[in-house]
């Protein structure tokens, strides 16, 4: 079977997006910009008539809106896109345009006997912050200053964030993003120098997760054998001060950690601490002594002239116990070719397997991965996502996690025998979500979280039966 799974186009599954609004500033484009700056010489005479004339491309189109040209020997801004002097020297210039930088130029002035005067600046502006770090929780505050010559202009000065060309209705800053902000202030038509200020992040309190854990899944029902409970808040072991209570069956009691029983049957249990409450149960199999040694879990079964490997013995509310075996091959499969809903929804993938096409009269060669499981004989079906968590459990024994060496172990074993290991993938469930939407369990990590692809999306099927134990 050739795989069609690329594992890292699927992370797009997890994926998410967040946005916030400053009703304050102007938000950034998040585009990247190529800034490019051109000058029609690299020589000029330094006699304040010479003069070098700069063009600025923005992705390759010429403008000059939202552009500063800035000579670097002394970080001034030119006031337009030329450039002249009386003092002999190398300069160097580069363009902004919305926080992004062009490569450097360079201006050669060379000294001439009849040097003309330049204007000089009869002004010097100075911007200057209180801080030049704070929180991006909109309320950090950063105080700015302008003096000319010496003089605090601030009330009459305009201050401008550069890279979100935004002017400051007053002379504080606060932000709710986190980035660099470079800001300039201006006076009767004369630029200052930058400041940069940097925002962090604000820093989200951890926050720890109820969790029960079991040392065993399955136990006797001789009364004696005991399952031993460990509640974990975060990493803290508070099983001490946790309550372990049993949602699915009345009066049964925990003795301190621990739970044991002689009634044969599925139990269910959670804890709760601190106001809450585990967000996942615990399962316990309680089965009959005497099915030990008849039927293993992890050993080949056949049925109905196919063989399987055994992934777990379950047993119902009813004390009756049951046999659930996995295919020896998968294939990587459509859920279904269309969008309609098949009212998959139990937790029992032969129900969800069957009834579609068995009482709704749906055509199952539009369902690919459906027909393929039930190719394999009377009563093999896809199985439900909890059934697909059962056999998660039992590849890795417990540990959740692909690279588990029990999982080699295992995918050797159904080599051996002529199958096809497990790989890591996405697993099609028998439940349905929507018209559209299938839940597919990941055997990859620690989750086990159902995930919700599209129907006519390509993943791995396997097929699976399951027999009563009489």
């Amino acid at each position: 079977m050739k795989k069609l799974f690329n594992i890292f186009a699927l992370l797009s599954l997890a994926a998410g997006f967040v946005a916030c609004e400053n009703t304050e500033q102007q938000i950034p484009d998040n585009k990247e910009y190529s800034v490019e700056l051109t000058a029609d010489k690299s020589e000029i005479a330094a006699d304040g008539l010479d003069t070098a004339t700069f063009t600025v491309k923005v992705d390759g189109s010429v403008t000059s809106e939202e552009v500063m040209i800035i000579c670097l020997n002394d970080n001034s801004v030119l006031e337009s896109n030329t450039f002249t002097t009386t003092t002999a020297g190398e300069y160097t210039f580069k363009a902004t345009y919305k926080g992004f930088t062009s490569d450097a130029v360079a201006i050669t002035a060379t000294a001439t006997d009849n040097p003309q005067p330049g204007p000089e600046p009869e002004l010097n502006v100075e911007l200057t912050a209180d801080k030049t770090e704070i929180v991006a929780d909109n309320t950090d505050t950063v105080t700015f200053t302008v003096t000319v010559n010496g003089e605090d202009k601030t009330s009459t000065a305009e201050i401008t964030v550069i890279n979100y060309n935004e002017v400051l209705k007053t002379n504080t800053f606060t932000a709710d993003v986190a980035g660099e902000f470079v800001f300039v202030a201006k006076y009767e038509g004369v630029k200052s120098n930058e400041v940069t200020v940097v925002a962090t992040a604000v820093e989200t309190p951890v926050q720890k997760s109820l969790k029960i854990e079991s040392d065993v899944n399955r136990i006797k029902a001789d009364g004696t054998e005991k399952a031993t409970f460990t509640v974990l808040y975060g990493e803290d072991d508070v099983t001490a001060d946790a309550e372990i209570y049993c949602t699915n069956h009345e009066g049964v009691t925990i003795e301190g950690n621990t739970f044991s029983s002689s009634t044969v049957g599925s139990y269910s249990f959670r804890a709760r601490y601190a106001g809450q409450t585990t967000g996942t149960a615990v399962n316990i199999d309680v089965y009959d002594p005497e099915l030990v040694g008849k039927y293993e879990i992890g050993a080949i079964h056949e049925v109905n002239g196919v063989k399987g490997v055994i992934f777990a013995i379950k047993s119902d509310n009813q004390g009756d116990t049951y046999c659930y075996l996995f295919s020896m091959d998968e294939e990587d499969l459509q859920w279904s070719t269309k969008y309609e809903w098949c009212n998959c929804t139990s937790q029992r993938g032969d129900y969800n397997t069957n009834d579609p096409f068995d009482y709704f009269g749906m055509n199952i060669d539009d369902y690919p991965a459906f027909k393929w499981c039930k190719e394999h004989g009377e009563g093999w079906f896809l199985p439900s996502s909890t059934e697909l968590h059962w056999l998660w459990e039992m590849l890795t024994e417990g540990e959740r996690d692909f690279k588990a060496p029990s999982v080699a172990k295992y995918n050797a074993f159904i080599e051996e025998n002529g199958g096809e290991p497990f790989c890591e993938t996405y697993y099609w469930s028998s439940n349905e979500t929507s018209e559209d939407l299938v839940e597919v369990v990941a055997f990859m990590n620690d989750s086990v979280v159902c995930l919700d692809p599209k129907k006519d999306n390509i993943y791995t099927a396997r097929a699976a039966y399951r027999f009563k134990v009489e």
